[in-house]
Parts: structure tokens; C-alpha cells; sequence
């Protein structure tokens, strides 16, 4: 009879398990999609790039800083957080992931940084599934973000040639 009712049991739902290597190349995707966007931009403002997309980065900054548009100083905001996050990135992409647990059996992945040279003391890292989760979803947003920003931006050409003025005229720091 339909009368009778069924058990409900509620249950944690655990999210996927992270691979370390799907995980390791979304985080440098997202990077490197914020880093194209920026590069993008320099070139749009006729900021030298000789060395990279970011080679004029603090130039960038600095002209961003200087106007009053309120969607240059949301990118802003948003590039000197993905500029805090460098560091991870620089980890990330020239060092070598490994899976560990502890002995409750929990999983960790432990990157080790490759020295750039003798003088390099970039420290190796334990991450907890959290931390990976964390910079993942930071790193999608900032870099769709500023992509999206970009992309917004360089179609508006009354900003655009209010950065490309040049700074010569401004005082210095």
C-alpha cells in the first residue's frame, strides 16, 4: 500500500576526490588564462612585452591605478590578488606533485619546488584536499575574471585611451 513510508537516511555528500595532476593543470590554465588576458591588454595600450605578457605588468598596474573608471579599478583589485597568488603559481608549474596520507588515511598532495638556482629556498608544501579546492576556485575566478574584464574593457575606447596616455607627465614615486 502507498500509505507505508519509506526510510530517509541522510548521508555526508564528499565531494570527488582531486587528481593531482587534473588539479595541477586546471590551477596553471587559470593563470595562464588571467596572464593571456593581461598580455592581451599590454598589447591593446602599446605597453612593451618584449620579454613576456608581463613584462609591463607594474606600468599596467600604474595606469589602472591612475584613472577613476570604476571597472579599471575592479581589475586592478583583481590582478594584485592573482599577482599575490605568483608565487604558488611559480611552485605549481616548476615542481613535482606527490600524493600522500597520514596515518588517519586522510590525503594530502605534497608539492617539491625544483631550485632555480643555489640561491633559490622555495619551500616545499603540503596541501589538504580544502587548500587544493580553495586555490582552484580562486584561481577559475580570478582568471575568468580578468579575462572577462579584458575582453569588457578593450572594447570601451574612451578608457582605453585614457590608458594609453603616457606617464611621463605624472610625478614620480
Amino acid at each position: 500500500m502507498m500509505s507505508e513510508q519509506l526510510p530517509v537516511t541522510t548521508s555526508e555528500v564528499q565531494p570527488a576526490s582531486l587528481e593531482p595532476f587534473d588539479w595541477l593543470g586546471r590551477v596553471l590554465t587559470q593563470f595562464a588564462i588571467g596572464e593571456r588576458a593581461i598580455g592581451q591588454l599590454c598589447i591593446n595600450l602599446d605597453l612593451p612585452i618584449e620579454k613576456g605578457p608581463l613584462t609591463s605588468l607594474q606600468l599596467l598596474c600604474t595606469r589602472l591605478a591612475r584613472t577613476t573608471d570604476r571597472r579599471c579599478q575592479a581589475l586592478l583589485k583583481r590582478i594584485e590578488r592573482w599577482r599575490s597568488l605568483r608565487p604558488l603559481r611559480h611552485l605549481l608549474a616548476h615542481g613535482s606533485i606527490t600524493v600522500m596520507h597520514d596515518s588517519a588515511g586522510n590525503r594530502y598532495f605534497l608539492t617539491r619546488h625544483l631550485p632555480q638556482d643555489r640561491y633559490d629556498v622555495t619551500p616545499d608544501r603540503l596541501w589538504t584536499d580544502a587548500e587544493c579546492r580553495e586555490l582552484l576556485r580562486v584561481a577559475t575566478n580570478d582568471g575568468r575574471s580578468i579575462a572577462d574584464q579584458v575582453r569588457n574593457l578593450m572594447q570601451n575606447v574612451t578608457v582605453i585611451a585614457e590608458l594609453k596616455k603616457s606617464d611621463a607627465g605624472s610625478s614620480p614615486e
